[in-house]
């Protein structure tokens, strides 16, 4: 088994139940608050657990100050996937987090 299906299989029930209380379709069920501070979402384009068209809707209910960079050719685990273009944002983000992103995509 690979690192990956390990992270899918481990906990799985309680995994979910998370994904369960936590959705952003549900209007009903799932709130966020716009927040004051800078917000970095990052997303692989293939995520196939929480498709691009979620985490495009969580970044407008985050508000102005939330950043959404997708990172393509990757699924549901960019920081495994693309560990190196993935620490570039985080690390370029938590070094100038008051710097705007010109592209709400990551490109190569």
């Amino acid at each position: 088994m690979t690192t990956t299906e390990n992270l899918f299989s481990d906990n799985l029930e309680e995994k979910l139940e998370l994904i369960k209380g936590v959705t952003v379709a549900n209007k009903d069920e799932f709130h966020l608050t716009p927040l004051p501070q800078q917000v970095l979402i990052i997303w692989g384009e293939h995520d196939q657990i929480f498709p691009v068209a979620k985490a495009i809707e969580l970044q407008k209910r985050l508000g102005e100050n939330a950043r959404l960079e997708v990172l393509q050719n990757t699924g549901h685990l960019p920081q495994m996937e693309d560990a190196n273009r993935f620490n570039k944002l985080l690390f370029s983000f938590l070094l100038g987090a008051s710097q705007p992103s010109l592209s709400n995509r990551v490109r190569d």
